[in-house]
């Protein structure tokens, strides 16, 4: 990968950092967030190609980072793709319905996350 930032937004330390691992084998970078607020801030202050973002999180969810990271101009067509347990058709929908450009189900593999990530590039 040359040069190529992902932003990890997500609040269970151990898979956060198991994300980032993966990525950066695969010679990704890695920025890491732990919650929406932080992804949010982290966002202002770097310009990742693409964002990895939990749904259920405390304080603010997924849903409501992609509402801010689509409302603002200079973030609105940066790639955004769900990391989440949450498989039910409803919320898959509502998050492609806001502008998410995938939605991977919990648990997932190394292979599907990397794949995912290359296919959400192109």
């Amino acid at each position: 990968m040359k040069n190529i930032t992902v932003l990890v937004i997500e609040d269970e330390v151990a898979i956060l950092n198991n994300i980032c691992t993966i990525l950066q084998i695969s010679g990704y970078t890695c920025i890491k967030a732990s919650n929406g607020a932080i992804g949010l801030e982290a966002l202002s202050t770097n310009n990742p190609n693409i964002i990895l973002c939990d749904v259920m999180m405390p304080e603010m969810d997924g849903f409501e980072v992609l509402k801010n990271v689509r409302g603002n101009t200079a973030t609105q067509t940066t790639p955004f793709c769900f990391l989440s347990a949450r498989a039910d058709v409803v919320d898959i929908d509502y998050g492609l319905s806001l502008g998410a450009n995938g939605y991977i189900t919990k648990p997932f593999s190394a292979k599907d996350l990397i794949e995912t990530v290359g296919r959400l590039l192109d």
